[in-house]
């Protein structure tokens, strides 16, 4: 597809640019969220057996906070493609 193609289409679906945009900001968020986390659980003043513990599940929590927006990221830029496809 041509790079003029692509930019049609992005214009025709303007209200799917936005979702993505707000879609990306949220997963922003929850990385900078766990991050944020993260650094605390390695500040404290806690064991280390005990840190490894909470990071574990700090990293489940936040994959599994973080995949449904990851899953719907990907549907945006199917529909987009297909949008680009039909441009």
């Amino acid at each position: 597809m041509s790079a003029n193609a692509s930019r049609q289409a992005r214009m025709c679906s303007p209200s799917l640019d936005v979702t993505m945009q707000e879609v990306m900001h949220t997963l922003r968020t929850i990385d900078c969220e766990h991050e944020i986390d993260l650094d605390r659980v390695e500040k404290s003043a806690i064991t280390e057996e005990l840190k490894q513990d909470i990071t574990a599940k700090l990293r489940t929590a936040y994959r599994e906070r973080r995949q449904p927006y990851v899953d719907l990221l990907n549907r945006l830029w199917m529909q987009q493609c297909g949008q680009s496809a039909v441009a």
